[in-house]
């Protein structure tokens, strides 16, 4: 599609329109490069943000970690939050030998939130840590009659 002023518009729409001229080939090839870039970038950050279609926006989910209800940090994957948690759990509690961590998901939900437990060292051991990570939807589109 070439892109072209209409010869009536007088020069101050036409400034406004394309300012600095009707720009050369190897310059909107050069811009349409960095848009790539920046939509990969985009979908790399929040992926599915570059798939909208038909008009109807992305679901979107980032994931929150915390101690309880302190949050810790809000993250685009719940790899990124998990560490987050296990990051601060090795800072502020020592691990018992021969203990390890698993996340356990409060419910059987696929986008359940989930808690950082800690079993063992004995066969019947199992502690809380206070560790979620919480998936939060992130609605694009305000809707008055949505549950809140």
């Amino acid at each position: 599609m070439r892109h072209t002023i209409p010869p009536s518009l007088p020069p101050r729409a036409a400034e406004h329109h394309c300012p600095g001229g009707i720009p050369d080939a190897a310059t909107l090839q050069a811009e349409v490069r960095a848009l790539r870039q920046r939509l990969a970038v985009a979908e790399a950050a929040l992926p599915g943000i570059t798939q909208l279609t038909d008009g109807t926006p992305a679901e979107l989910t980032v994931y929150r970690a915390g101690f309880n209800a302190i949050p810790y940090g809000t993250y685009t994957t719940r790899e990124a939050a998990r560490a987050c948690c296990e990051d601060s759990l090795e800072q502020h509690r020592p691990i018992p030998e021969g203990a390890s961590t698993f996340w356990v998901p409060q419910s059987g939900d696929e986008d359940a939130s989930e808690e950082l437990v800690l079993f063992g060292p004995g066969p019947d051991d199992e502690d809380s840590t206070g560790m979620l990570v919480h998936p939060q939807a992130i609605s694009v589109l305000y809707t008055p009659d949505a549950e809140g």
